[in-house]
């Protein structure tokens, strides 16, 4: 009789280019005529941004751009601000061609440094790191069945995690935010900010359905009141991806992040301005994949001859738990001098450590929270505060091998003024992340049997008797005398492998 083998292909995702990239910021800018001078520097913040990525051949090309708003005072201690688009672009090359290579790059800023030179001249410092990798869908055929009467096989089942694809689509969100026709006219947006957060996400056959809101906040200075007006709107957004392959057995991981970003006043036809013009371009980064199990054969041998296994080390990558927890917390922070009102406050992320210890999440953060402040006098005041984060989360998997990276979404900022110069902070945050178990695992691609070579045996035939060890299993013993694992159960009445009470054993040898 033929033999006959049965094989599978195993899907994973290879890493084609990984690196962390720095991008240095170095630039001085000299403010325009309509801008006051600089009495003092409040904020420099720095937002970057990727505008495009492509790949061609073994070369990778990133643009983007860093949005600094200089926050300051001018001499009768008026908040201004000013806007100043930094571009970069960035190439780097791969070991290997790019051919259905997928392309993911996230940046985040490292530090921003502001000194002003004059009253109207700023030199500014700083670095952002982009984060490249490149990687593309292969599959491994391994063996999961093999019929030949004499070959013995040691099967199990693999939980893996099976990648399904990965896209990117860009979204684009244009609105009118409308203050009301009661406020008074905007004289200049000082700062303004929007946050992307997926709320819903259901995979389709083909398609992904995304929903989520943008959080947008505008700071802005208005005619005839000394103190700056703060606008605060939530727009929603849906989308449609579509995605080869996917079904609703699938699960999708889906991150929304700012790619374009533009905040404008919009004159009416009086020539008031009572509304803001919002364009902004989202980039839907979506990843499916599907959680099953694999017949995978771990060892084989045959009874008669000698046998010879190919083995290929393949990584599994296990999602075991999905984290999408949302939690208050809370800090009274003092102020150095006495405040009558809050006039904005936000929080920005920092650096994060993970670790995972006995079954538990502990995460902690570094939150930079920015508060703009007046006094009895209207005088404007800026601090600055750096929150640690602890969070703790249990875990429902038992591993040393287990990888968690998650996103943390700053989700809302309140307060309350205690005193005249303490403040009671309260930051809703949002952690969320899928938990990976990875394992690797030395799985046969080829069995062959030479008929040609019978097995050397102790002796023609009868019976062994083995003395076991602690460790030694039934599959154990009978590659070591080229045994049937099925009769030497059957002879020693073993119950489904199970030798913790036996201290010798019955071979027969054919």
């Amino acid at each position: 009789m033929e033999s006959k083998v049965l094989k599978t292909d195993v899907c994973f995702n290879k890493n084609i280019f990984s690196e962390v990239i720095e991008q240095p910021i170095d630039v001085d800018f000299t403010l325009p005529d309509y801008c006051p001078d600089i009495s003092k520097v409040f904020k420099c913040k720095a937002v970057p941004m990727i505008t495009s990525k492509s790949m061609n051949g073994k070369s990778i090309t990133i643009d983007g751009n860093v949005c600094i708003t200089l926050l300051y005072c001018d001499k009768n201690n008026k908040l201004c601000s000013y806007e100043y688009i930094y571009p970069f672009s960035k190439i780097k090359e791969m070991p290997e061609e790019s051919d259905n290579c997928n392309l993911s790059c996230s940046v985040k800023c490292d530090y921003i440094n502001c000194r002003a030179i004059t009253g109207r001249k700023v030199d500014i410092h700083g670095a952002v790191s982009l984060n490249v990798k490149a990687f593309k869908r292969c599959s491994n055929q391994i063996v999961s069945d093999y019929d030949e009467e004499n070959l013995e096989l040691k099967r199990s089942l693999a939980p893996a995690t099976v990648p399904m694809g990965y896209r990117e689509k860009h979204l684009i969100i244009e609105e009118e935010i409308s203050i009301g026709n009661s406020a008074s006219p905007v004289l200049q947006i000082l700062r303004y900010d929007a946050a992307p957060y997926v709320t819903e996400c259901k995979v389709l056959n083909e398609k992904i359905v995304v929903k989520g809101e943008m959080a947008v906040t505008v700071l802005y200075s208005a005619d005839g009141i000394a103190v700056p007006q703060l606008i605060k709107t939530t727009l929603p957004f849906s989308q449609i991806v579509e995605m080869a392959g996917v079904t609703e057995l699938c699960k999708c991981d889906v991150k929304a992040k700012i790619a374009f970003l533009e905040i404008r006043p919009a004159n009416s036809y009086n020539g008031e301005c009572r509304s803001f013009t919002f364009n902004a371009k989202v980039c839907l980064l979506c990843e499916s994949y599907c959680v099953n199990e694999i017949a995978v054969i771990e060892d084989a041998f045959s009874t008669k001859y000698q046998t010879t296994l190919t083995q290929n080390q393949v990584r599994f990558n296990k999602i075991c738990q999905n984290v999408k927890e949302n939690c208050l917390f809370k800090r009274n922070v003092e102020l150095m001098e006495d405040i009558t009102s809050v006039i904005d406050i936000w929080c920005e992320k920092g650096s994060q450590k993970v670790t995972l210890v006995n079954g538990n999440i502990s995460l902690s953060a570094l939150l930079l929270v920015g508060i703009i402040a007046c006094d009895q006098n209207d005088n404007v005041s800026f601090y600055e505060k750096p929150l640690e984060f602890e969070f703790n989360y249990p875990l429902n998997c038992d591993s040393e091998s287990l990888y968690f990276n998650p996103d943390i979404e700053i989700l809302s900022v309140g307060y309350t003024i205690l005193s005249a110069n303490t403040l009671e902070l309260r930051i809703e945050v949002c952690v969320m992340g899928a938990v990976y178990e990875k394992s690797d695992i030395a799985l046969i691609t080829d069995i062959k049997i030479d008929t040609n070579k019978p097995c050397v045996k102790s002796q023609k035939g009868g019976t062994v008797i083995c003395f076991l060890n602690n460790r030694e299993t039934v599959w154990d013993i009978a590659k070591r005398y080229n045994a049937s694992t099925e009769e030497i159960t059957k002879i020693n009445c073993i119950e489904k492998g199970d030798l913790r009470n036996k201290r010798m054993i019955l071979v027969p040898i054919n």
